[in-house]
């Protein structure tokens, strides 16, 4: 396959200065099934970075092994420089990093006003939780409007809302996003996204994979193709947009 100059293929020398969050060498998967092989990215301080490839390609465990979801093999995850390979997920949530999952994850049982407070458990403090939660439906007014609603009466757009605000609780450094578009109507899945940016304005760091790749790439300062369990390219969103062999083969173009 031919590349353009301003890609590369595998590794990811996006610049001198130290990533937030750098995978190195990575191999992991689950047990003895290897689905990563030698992943080296990185993710810098207020970038948007967009991971996209083929279903299967091993693009949410690669969201796991960062999270400690996923068992790491080999190599090492750093975030800030320190070393978090194999670190637990209530670790990771308790040092500012937040993931929102593919599937849904919301309480349904529970209004949207509890599920948000279910973010902030980590506090262990009813007090402080509550007081980021109302800070949170001043910049989504939404959830704030409809905070004693049962969540498992919400549409797809609004309970994705929920989930990226709830993520939030925690005020996290990076923010971890698997999937957000999956299943919503293009018109929540433009809202999700301006929300995306806005957050990103605010300061949060997001690594998200998306299967609707041009959409991802389009809001991302970095982009990263996984085919087979490896890193094929990494560039800017727009030089991996603007590449034929990407278009042809990753984005059905």
């Amino acid at each position: 396959m031919s590349t353009e100059s301003n890609l590369s293929a595998r590794s990811d020398p996006q610049s001198n200065d130290t990533p937030l969050l750098e995978m190195r060498d990575v191999v992991a998967g689950y047990g003895n099934t290897t689905v990563l092989h030698d992943i080296n990215i990185g993710v810098e301080d207020g970038q948007i970075a967009c991971l996209i490839g083929p279903n299967g390609s091993g693009k949410s465990t690669l969201m796991k092994s960062i999270y400690g979801f996923a068992d790491v093999k080999a190599g090492t995850i750093t975030l800030n420089d320190k070393n978090i390979t194999g670190r637990s997920p209530q670790e990771n949530l308790t040092a500012g990093m937040s993931y929102v999952l593919q599937d849904a994850s919301v309480f349904p049982g529970m209004t949207v006003h509890e599920n948000m407070l279910m973010g902030g458990y980590v506090f262990n403090d009813d007090d402080r939780a509550a007081r980021r939660a109302e800070e949170l439906y001043d910049e989504f007014r939404i959830l704030g409007d409809i905070r004693n609603q049962n969540a498992g009466t919400l549409s797809g757009g609004q309970r994705r809302l929920l989930e990226l605000a709830r993520a939030l609780m925690v005020d996290p450094e990076i923010m971890m996003l698997d999937e957000p578009s999956i299943g919503l109507e293009p018109r929540f899945i433009e809202d999700v996204f301006d929300r995306i940016k806005q957050l990103n304005d605010l300061g949060t760091t997001i690594l998200l994979v998306e299967q609707n790749a041009q959409k991802g790439l389009s809001v991302a300062d970095r982009g990263f193709v996984l085919a087979s369990g490896e890193i094929k390219f990494t560039g800017t969103g727009t030089e991996l947009l603007n590449n034929n062999d990407i278009g042809r083969l990753y984005l059905g173009g």
